[in-house]
């Protein structure tokens, strides 16, 4: 599990819409984490939140459509 395989999930799903197709029913973390295992990446909940948040400082959410949709669905908590 690494940072390294979660910022290659997160630059991955940026540009491609058929893998964040791949998640779009999903609502929970384990089955986003099982998804992604099947898909090459290795990486904890926490490791992507790590990656998320240093590549979101500064980022002001004005509309809860697009790429990120999918992955603020989910109730990681």
């Amino acid at each position: 599990m690494s940072l390294e395989s979660a910022n290659r999930f997160l630059e991955a799903a940026a540009y491609d819409a058929t893998l964040r197709d791949k998640f779009e029913h999903i609502s929970s973390p384990e089955e986003f984490l099982r998804i992604t295992e099947q898909l090459g990446y290795s990486f904890t909940t926490e490791e992507l939140m790590s990656i998320a948040r240093e590549q979101s400082q500064g980022v002001t959410v004005r509309r809860h459509t697009g790429v990120w949709k999918w992955l603020r669905s989910i109730n990681w908590v």
